[in-house]
């Protein structure tokens, strides 16, 4: 069996490979903005357009259809379904006239 390096020898021989590795020069201004450009833009118009397929639309949809079905409801019955929260019931209070 081979004798482990002791912790502080492995630090120094992987800083001492780094050392040797050339570093590629900072780019341009109109590089470094075309790169961010051609990469970071389209991932994040993907994410918006990911969140608001999967998040807003869903929501909207329910929204729509509990108004859809409110309003079917009333041109079969004559009435209005009954509200339903701590919020409603203030808002039913102050109808009775």
């Amino acid at each position: 069996m081979t004798p482990e390096k002791a912790p502080e020898r492995v630090a120094m021989d992987l800083l001492e490979s780094l050392a040797e590795v050339d570093v590629p020069p900072v780019p341009t201004a109109p590089e470094f903005s075309a790169g961010v450009r051609r990469k970071l833009h389209p991932r994040l118009l993907a994410a918006h357009v990911a969140g608001f397929a999967l998040l807003a639309l869903p929501w909207a949809a329910v929204q729509f259809l509990t108004v859809v079905l409110a309003a079917v409801r009333y041109s079969v019955t004559g009435t209005w379904p009954s509200r339903r929260g701590a919020h409603a019931r203030g808002l039913e209070g102050s109808r009775e006239t």
